[in-house]
């Protein structure tokens, strides 16, 4: 395994989702939240990048990607929603996001939340144990499943099939024919 690989099997196997209950819930200006994700998310990126900007997270609000802050603080939801945009942004777009950091209808946020970072601490865990990969394998893979993704997100949504006898499908019948008259 080379130095390079040993270092990001480090940094997956040091990678660990904030627990919800230590996500802040008392609301945290712009400037609190960027330095929040990335405290959170630095193991996850190249030494020298910029996770977030007060803009992106704007773009994020106005896309509704995220809620919208509260008188301009972001609570434990938002704050969430951004730890999560911060793995899902390597490989999908903001719009493409949508479908998966907002919780399904009826679901809170926090099992959504805590069903992420289970599945994120697999992968990586899944990643970190396979290794060491050749490049190429990397870079074919990760085009693999990028094209996955976008087809599971993007497949259209399949109606329920309607019963026969919907009078929709339902086709009119001739009337039956009326007996001659006999005189």
């Amino acid at each position: 395994m080379t130095d390079e690989q040993q270092l990001f099997v480090a940094r997956l196997n040091g990678f660990h989702p904030v627990a919800w209950d230590l996500i802040p819930d008392l609301g945290l200006y712009m400037d609190q939240v960027i330095t929040f994700i990335e405290r959170q998310c630095k193991e996850l990126f190249m030494e020298g990048d910029r996770i977030f900007t007060p803009s992106r997270v704007n773009n994020y609000v106005k896309i509704g990607l995220i809620d919208r802050p509260v008188a301009k603080k972001y609570g434990r939801e938002q704050l969430a929603q951004l730890l999560m945009i911060c793995v899902l942004k390597q490989s999908i777009s903001a719009e493409d996001m949508k479908s998966l950091v907002q919780p399904p209808k009826d679901t809170p946020m926090q099992p959504h939340y805590e069903a992420f970072c289970q599945t994120e601490l697999a992968v990586f865990r899944s990643l970190a144990d396979s290794l060491p990969t050749p490049t190429l394998d990397c870079a074919v893979q990760g085009a693999a499943y990028l094209l996955l993704c976008r087809t599971l997100l993007h497949a259209p949504k399949k109606e329920p099939e309607k019963p026969a006898h919907n009078h929709h499908n339902h086709k009119p019948q001739p009337e039956p024919e009326k007996p001659a008259e006999t005189k």
